[in-house]
């Protein structure tokens, strides 16, 4: 694997972890770090053994935004090649061929709450916070990820005010899935990347892309759409395998989904 300067990057049952390691600049994004992420998706994204990537920081921050001394210190042209570049980062995580999880500890103001937008599901220690900063620097929030995790007004009254709410409220609008003690954000999301990656390589691609495209169709486009993707499924060597190790637990009282039911449960 490659060596990155401001990512940590490791392998386990499936899961790709990226976890950002730029304490200097508490994890924004300059020209490095953007690159650096674009490279480790583009490492991941044909790789059999990575099924779902985790996106971290540290338990006390997950990334402080856009490197506004960047902005700040460079010619317009140099700023135009910034948003290029930053849009080319937006789209390799938006349209990333395999799930995605991002785990949020303290701060993830402005562009940092965007990445955690960006991917499938987030989830926030108990100390996070998240703002749609961008509004007091003169420029705009990701509205289109906002909007497709909460309510059309909490999505406009952040991107209007860039205030920041904590861990509670972002659960409570739908911005993040889960809030779970501080100290345990990197365990719990591993554990939740982990059971995602259980599905395997050649199921995720495919799951994802019913998530990337099925919810821009409309009802009835998009069961047509998902039916397809269906009956291709049961065609492959994946499903005859699958349904027959399925039945067997169930014909002994023992199926996959009552052991995770039962084992949350005792949790």
């Amino acid at each position: 694997m490659p060596n990155f300067e401001h990512l940590n990057l490791s392998v386990e049952d499936g899961v790709g972890i990226l976890q950002l390691d730029h304490p200097e600049k508490r994890n924004a994004l300059g020209w490095e770090l953007h690159n650096e992420i674009i490279a480790a998706l583009d490492l991941w994204a044909e790789d059999d053994n990575v099924s779902c990537v985790l996106f971290i920081g540290n338990e006390d921050y997950f990334c402080a935004g856009w490197r506004l001394d960047v902005l700040d210190g460079i010619s317009s042209e140099d700023r135009r090649r910034f948003t290029d570049l930053a849009y080319k980062l937006m789209r390799a995580i938006y349209d990333y061929r395999k799930p995605t999880v991002a785990a949020v500890a303290g701060v993830a103001p402005g562009y940092g709450m965007d990445v955690s937008n960006m991917c499938d599901v987030s989830i926030a220690s108990e100390n996070a916070s998240f703002g749609s900063t961008q509004v007091k620097y003169a420029m705009n929030g990701f509205y289109h990820a906002m909007l497709g995790r909460m309510g059309t007004q909490r999505a406009r009254r952040m991107l209007f005010t860039g205030d920041p709410i904590d861990a509670q409220e972002a659960w409570r609008v739908g911005l993040i899935d889960e809030v779970v003690p501080v100290g345990t954000l990197r365990e719990s999301a591993l554990a939740l990347a982990k059971q995602i990656a259980e599905m395997g390589p050649e199921l995720a691609v495919v799951l994802k892309g019913v998530a990337l495209r099925a919810s821009n169709m409309d009802h009835l486009g998009a069961l047509e759409y998902e039916l397809t993707v269906t009956h291709d499924l049961t065609q492959r060597s994946i499903f005859r395998e699958r349904v027959g190790r399925g039945r067997q637990r169930m014909d002994a009282g023992d199926s996959a989904a009552v052991e995770r039911l039962r084992s949350n449960a005792s949790g």
